[in-house]
């Protein structure tokens, strides 16, 4: 990734934080007004974690398909950025969950939904790591990653939809906080995505060269 495109997606991130910290308004529809605004941030971080996983099982089909190690590695530091997400979702959760429902873990069924796909990539990891044949990890992984990403819609989205949830269902935003959402923190988070995704392949790249195997 240029430098220039990392300066960007730097200062990008800033604009934004800045937009959502000191000019986006006070949610009035919510039990605290003035700490709602986490809000923009927890959202965006749950649409990247959707993202990270999808371009998780993307990458491991691909891998079935050809079997090459760069579309295992594509996928697995997809499943990792998925895995950050997921816990970036949970933390900005819980503090809205606090500042509005006076806990930090309520054992809602979105909060509960995103806790388990934080277990079911950590066990992705582990099952990674007790596997020492390339090709077999890679294949192994590759369905693992590809049924995660069926799991994380119904998990995440559908499931819940039909449960009693503290989770507001019927919050209407206006021009503000999805301009906070859509333009101020998802690009930038997504051109991060893309930018951490690059450092773990070249680090990758790095480990398989000193294990002298061919990375293409």
């Amino acid at each position: 990734m240029r430098k220039e495109l990392k300066i960007g997606i730097g200062l990008w991130m800033v604009a934004g934080l800045a937009y959502v910290f000191l000019k986006l308004p006070a949610a009035k529809f919510f039990a605290d007004p003035e700490l709602a605004r986490i809000v923009a941030l927890h959202l965006p971080c749950a649409y990247v974690a959707v993202t990270a996983s999808w371009m998780s099982a993307w990458h491991g089909w691909k891998y079935l398909q050809k079997r090459e190690l760069i579309d295992d590695a594509r996928s697995a530091s997809g499943a990792g950025l998925a895995l950050l997400f997921c816990a970036l979702t949970t933390a900005t959760g819980s503090i809205f969950a606090y500042v509005q429902w006076g806990s930090f873990w309520n054992w809602d069924p979105r909060e509960t939904s995103v806790f388990l796909l934080m277990l079911i990539y950590c066990a992705y990891f582990v099952l990674r790591s007790s596997i020492e044949d390339i090709e077999k990890r890679g294949a192994i992984c590759a369905v693992f990653g590809l049924f995660v990403a069926v799991m994380t819609p119904l998990l995440g989205y559908v499931i819940p939809k039909y449960l009693m949830s503290l989770h507001p269902t019927n919050t209407k935003f206006d021009s503000s906080y999805r301009t906070a959402i859509y333009l101020g923190i998802l690009p930038p988070l997504l051109g991060m995505m893309f930018w951490i995704q690059n450092i773990a392949l070249r680090l990758d790249r790095a480990r398989l060269a000193l294990e002298e195997v061919d990375y293409n």
